[in-house]
């Protein structure tokens, strides 16, 4: 089974326009973790309905859950994501961190705590032009966005 962790930031549209990327990359994940602080919180209805409709556009479902980590509580982060890698792992879960729209404390902790883990990508959307910031994926012309897997394998 696959399972996406996905940390949302300020902006909505990375998160969602990576998951786009990654399923027109024939990603299909089961299960999705959406990791923010209390902050960004008010985006994840937002981001879970932008996530049904493209699972269900490229016809699977997947279970989407949330986390909300209090603001600024970096013990508390690292807590959350090493705790969720390690179940993740246990259960034998393949896994791929989106890290695009997160904040910078998310991303390293995420990323600490993922290296014992089964992850097999770390990706983020590069949007190599700053005028298509609020878009929906295919509303950006692709030459303009570059996912990158951290891990390789592209």
């Amino acid at each position: 089974m696959s399972v996406h962790v996905a940390l949302l930031g300020r902006s909505p549209w990375a998160l969602v326009n990576t998951f786009y990327a990654s399923v027109m990359r024939g990603e299909r994940p089961e299960e999705i973790y959406v990791v923010t602080e209390e902050r960004d919180s008010k985006n994840l209805l937002k981001v879970r309905k932008a996530i049904e409709t493209i699972s269900n556009a490229y016809g699977f479902s997947c279970g989407i859950n949330s986390i909300v980590i209090p603001d600024n509580d970096f013990r508390e982060a690292e807590r959350v994501l090493k705790k969720l890698f390690s179940e993740l792992e246990s259960r034998g879960e393949r896994i791929v961190l989106n890290i695009t729209s997160g904040r910078k404390a998310l991303v390293a902790a995420a990323i600490i705590h993922s290296m014992d883990s089964n992850v097999e990508g770390v990706l983020y959307l590069a949007l190599l032009d700053d005028r298509f910031p609020n878009r929906p994926y295919m509303m950006i012309p692709k030459h303009l966005q570059v996912l990158k897997n951290f891990l390789g394998g592209e």
